[in-house]
């Protein structure tokens, strides 16, 4: 369920719907999902900050370098 909760919030946060919301309530008291959309939330963040400054592993580093970023027109 916290798989799925972080999918969603990923994706598409709009798809956190009264009944999805509902069975998370199920599986996490308020307090856990407080901590996982909060976790979440700046998981993603760094997901945009480095897609939007197209960030790069250091040459040192034992990460791959060279990353591809797609690159998209507004609509």
């Amino acid at each position: 369920m916290g798989v799925c909760l972080a999918e969603r919030l990923a994706l598409d946060p709009h798809t956190v719907t009264d009944e999805f919301f509902a069975e998370v309530k199920k599986v996490f008291s308020d307090d856990e999902i407080v901590e996982i959309i909060f976790a979440c939330g700046i998981y993603n963040w760094g997901n945009k900050f480095n897609i939007a400054l197209h960030m790069d592993a250091d040459e040192a580093s034992t990460y791959e370098a060279d990353m591809g970023y797609r690159q998209e027109k507004i609509a």
